[in-house]
Protein backbone atom coordinates (compact mmCIF):
# COMPACT_ATOMS: atom_id res chain seq x y z
CA UNK A 1 0.00 0.00 0.00
CA UNK A 2 1.31 3.45 -0.89
CA UNK A 3 2.01 5.62 2.15
CA UNK A 4 3.35 8.96 3.28
CA UNK A 5 6.50 8.32 5.28
CA UNK A 6 7.05 10.68 8.21
CA UNK A 7 10.68 10.48 9.25
CA UNK A 8 11.95 11.50 12.66
CA UNK A 9 15.49 12.49 13.52
CA UNK A 10 16.27 9.43 15.68
CA UNK A 11 17.04 6.47 13.39
CA UNK A 12 18.15 3.19 14.91
CA UNK A 13 21.89 2.63 14.40
CA UNK A 14 23.25 0.41 11.64
CA UNK A 15 19.87 0.13 9.88
CA UNK A 16 20.44 2.22 6.77
CA UNK A 17 19.24 -0.52 4.41
CA UNK A 18 15.95 -0.80 6.31
CA UNK A 19 15.30 2.94 6.16
CA UNK A 20 16.45 3.16 2.55
CA UNK A 21 13.84 0.59 1.54
CA UNK A 22 11.08 2.45 3.43
CA UNK A 23 12.07 5.70 1.74
CA UNK A 24 12.12 4.10 -1.69
CA UNK A 25 8.62 2.66 -1.26
CA UNK A 26 6.95 5.84 -0.01
CA UNK A 27 4.54 7.85 -2.13
CA UNK A 28 5.67 10.99 -0.29
CA UNK A 29 8.24 11.77 2.41
CA UNK A 30 7.89 14.36 5.16
CA UNK A 31 11.01 14.83 7.26
CA UNK A 32 11.08 16.29 10.76
CA UNK A 33 13.88 18.79 11.26
CA UNK A 34 17.34 17.23 10.77
CA UNK A 35 15.81 14.14 9.16
CA UNK A 36 15.62 16.06 5.88
CA UNK A 37 19.32 15.97 4.99
CA UNK A 38 19.54 12.42 6.38
CA UNK A 39 16.82 11.24 3.96
CA UNK A 40 18.65 12.90 1.09
CA UNK A 41 21.88 11.15 2.09
CA UNK A 42 20.05 7.81 1.86
CA UNK A 43 18.96 8.59 -1.69
CA UNK A 44 15.46 10.08 -1.27
CA UNK A 45 14.95 13.84 -1.43
CA UNK A 46 12.05 14.57 0.94
CA UNK A 47 8.97 16.31 -0.37
CA UNK A 48 8.77 18.49 2.73
CA UNK A 49 10.85 19.32 5.79
CA UNK A 50 8.93 20.48 8.87
CA UNK A 51 10.07 21.77 12.25
CA UNK A 52 11.99 24.48 14.02
CA UNK A 53 15.17 23.33 12.23
CA UNK A 54 17.25 23.90 15.35
CA UNK A 55 19.25 20.72 14.82
CA UNK A 56 19.53 20.83 11.02
CA UNK A 57 22.48 22.16 9.04
CA UNK A 58 21.30 25.50 7.56
CA UNK A 59 23.41 25.00 4.43
CA UNK A 60 21.84 21.59 3.80
CA UNK A 61 18.34 22.97 4.34
CA UNK A 62 19.08 25.78 1.91
CA UNK A 63 20.38 23.33 -0.69
CA UNK A 64 17.28 21.17 -0.40
CA UNK A 65 15.02 24.22 -0.60
CA UNK A 66 16.71 25.22 -3.86
CA UNK A 67 15.98 21.72 -5.16
CA UNK A 68 12.28 22.37 -4.63
CA UNK A 69 11.73 20.81 -1.20
CA UNK A 70 8.90 22.51 0.69
CA UNK A 71 10.30 23.93 3.95
CA UNK A 72 7.80 24.56 6.75
CA UNK A 73 9.53 26.50 9.50
CA UNK A 74 8.16 26.76 13.04
CA UNK A 75 9.40 28.68 16.09
CA UNK A 76 11.52 26.84 18.61
CA UNK A 77 9.08 27.78 21.38
CA UNK A 78 6.01 25.73 20.40
CA UNK A 79 3.48 23.33 21.87
CA UNK A 80 4.00 20.50 19.36
CA UNK A 81 7.04 18.34 18.67
CA UNK A 82 8.60 18.49 15.23
CA UNK A 83 7.28 14.98 14.60
CA UNK A 84 3.71 16.05 15.40
CA UNK A 85 4.01 18.98 13.03
CA UNK A 86 5.39 16.67 10.33
CA UNK A 87 2.43 14.29 10.71
CA UNK A 88 0.02 17.24 10.50
CA UNK A 89 1.71 18.36 7.27
CA UNK A 90 1.52 14.83 5.85
CA UNK A 91 -2.20 14.62 6.54
CA UNK A 92 -2.85 18.06 5.07
CA UNK A 93 -0.88 17.61 1.86
CA UNK A 94 -1.29 13.92 0.95
CA UNK A 95 -4.32 11.63 1.09
CA UNK A 96 -2.24 8.57 1.97
CA UNK A 97 -1.92 6.45 5.13
CA UNK A 98 0.87 7.69 7.38
CA UNK A 99 3.86 5.53 8.28
CA UNK A 100 6.13 6.87 11.03
CA UNK A 101 9.77 5.84 11.35
CA UNK A 102 13.10 6.86 12.91
CA UNK A 103 11.24 8.49 15.80
CA UNK A 104 12.12 6.50 18.92
CA UNK A 105 14.99 7.45 21.18
CA UNK A 106 16.41 6.74 24.63
CA UNK A 107 14.23 9.58 25.94
CA UNK A 108 11.08 7.93 27.30
CA UNK A 109 9.01 11.12 27.05
CA UNK A 110 9.66 11.51 23.32
CA UNK A 111 9.09 7.80 22.74
CA UNK A 112 5.71 7.83 24.51
CA UNK A 113 4.64 10.95 22.61
CA UNK A 114 5.64 9.38 19.30
CA UNK A 115 3.79 6.16 20.12
CA UNK A 116 0.65 8.11 21.00
CA UNK A 117 0.92 10.10 17.79
CA UNK A 118 0.21 7.08 15.60
CA UNK A 119 -3.29 6.85 17.09
CA UNK A 120 -3.98 10.41 15.93
CA UNK A 121 -2.46 10.00 12.48
CA UNK A 122 -5.60 8.85 10.69
CA UNK A 123 -6.81 5.63 9.10
CA UNK A 124 -4.16 3.06 8.28
CA UNK A 125 -1.46 4.73 10.37
CA UNK A 126 1.44 2.57 11.48
CA UNK A 127 4.99 2.64 12.80
CA UNK A 128 7.88 0.76 11.21
CA UNK A 129 11.24 0.36 12.88
CA UNK A 130 14.00 -2.19 12.25
CA UNK A 131 13.11 -4.33 15.30
CA UNK A 132 9.36 -3.73 15.70
CA UNK A 133 6.17 -2.44 14.12
CA UNK A 134 2.96 -0.95 15.49
CA UNK A 135 -0.52 -0.25 14.17
CA UNK A 136 -3.25 2.02 15.52
CA UNK A 137 -6.76 0.79 16.26
CA UNK A 138 -9.74 3.08 16.95
CA UNK A 139 -13.54 2.78 16.90
CA UNK A 140 -14.73 2.04 13.39
CA UNK A 141 -11.15 1.25 12.27
CA UNK A 142 -10.58 -2.47 12.98
CA UNK A 143 -7.17 -4.05 12.54
CA UNK A 144 -6.59 -7.16 10.47
CA UNK A 145 -3.00 -8.39 10.53
CA UNK A 146 -1.16 -11.47 9.38
CA UNK A 147 1.26 -12.49 12.13
CA UNK A 148 3.22 -15.72 11.98
CA UNK A 149 2.38 -18.55 14.38
CA UNK A 150 4.20 -18.33 17.70
CA UNK A 151 5.21 -14.68 17.30
CA UNK A 152 4.80 -12.30 20.24
CA UNK A 153 2.61 -9.22 20.04
CA UNK A 154 1.07 -6.82 22.54
CA UNK A 155 -2.09 -4.73 22.69
CA UNK A 156 -1.50 -1.45 24.52
CA UNK A 157 -4.29 0.97 25.42
CA UNK A 158 -3.31 4.63 25.02
CA UNK A 159 -6.41 5.82 26.87
CA UNK A 160 -9.27 4.05 28.68
CA UNK A 161 -10.64 1.51 26.19
CA UNK A 162 -13.89 -0.43 26.24
CA UNK A 163 -15.23 -3.11 23.95
CA UNK A 164 -11.79 -4.46 23.08
CA UNK A 165 -12.09 -7.72 21.14
CA UNK A 166 -9.06 -9.58 19.79
CA UNK A 167 -9.08 -12.90 17.92
CA UNK A 168 -6.16 -14.90 16.61
CA UNK A 169 -3.97 -15.03 19.70
CA UNK A 170 -3.41 -17.62 22.40
CA UNK A 171 -5.26 -15.37 24.86
CA UNK A 172 -8.27 -13.72 23.28
CA UNK A 173 -10.16 -10.66 24.46
CA UNK A 174 -13.94 -10.33 24.23
CA UNK A 175 -15.56 -6.95 24.90
CA UNK A 176 -12.81 -6.21 27.41
CA UNK A 177 -11.88 -3.02 29.20
CA UNK A 178 -8.25 -1.92 29.18
CA UNK A 179 -6.79 0.84 31.33
CA UNK A 180 -4.11 3.08 29.79
CA UNK A 181 -0.80 1.22 29.50
CA UNK A 182 -2.34 -1.82 31.19
CA UNK A 183 -0.32 -5.02 31.23
CA UNK A 184 -3.34 -7.17 30.41
CA UNK A 185 -2.64 -7.19 26.66
CA UNK A 186 1.13 -7.59 26.87
CA UNK A 187 3.07 -10.54 25.37
CA UNK A 188 0.39 -12.52 23.60
CA UNK A 189 1.21 -15.33 21.19
CA UNK A 190 -0.13 -15.42 17.63
CA UNK A 191 -1.81 -18.60 16.44
CA UNK A 192 -0.98 -17.88 12.81
CA UNK A 193 -3.37 -16.63 10.15
CA UNK A 194 -5.30 -13.43 10.73
CA UNK A 195 -5.20 -11.41 13.93
CA UNK A 196 -8.24 -9.13 14.29
CA UNK A 197 -8.59 -6.35 16.85
CA UNK A 198 -11.52 -3.98 17.39
CA UNK A 199 -12.27 -1.38 20.05
CA UNK A 200 -15.58 0.21 20.99
CA UNK A 201 -14.20 3.37 22.59
CA UNK A 202 -10.71 4.72 23.14
CA UNK A 203 -7.57 4.10 21.13
CA UNK A 204 -4.88 1.44 21.29
CA UNK A 205 -1.88 0.12 19.42
CA UNK A 206 -0.82 -3.39 18.50
CA UNK A 207 2.95 -3.86 18.69
CA UNK A 208 4.84 -6.80 17.19
CA UNK A 209 8.50 -7.54 16.68
CA UNK A 210 9.58 -7.22 13.07
CA UNK A 211 9.96 -10.96 12.55
CA UNK A 212 6.32 -11.49 13.55
CA UNK A 213 4.80 -10.09 10.38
Amino acid sequence: MTYTLVVGAAPAPHAEDFYRALLAGAGAVVAADAAGPWCAALGRIPDAIVGDLDSADPDEIGRLERLGVHIERHPTAKDETDLELAVDAALERWALPVCITAAFTKRLDHTLAALGLVARAGAGARIEEPAWRAWACAPGRPLRLSIRRGATYSIVALEPCTGVTARGGRWELADAELAPLSGRGISNEALGGELTVTVGSGSLVVIANDTAV
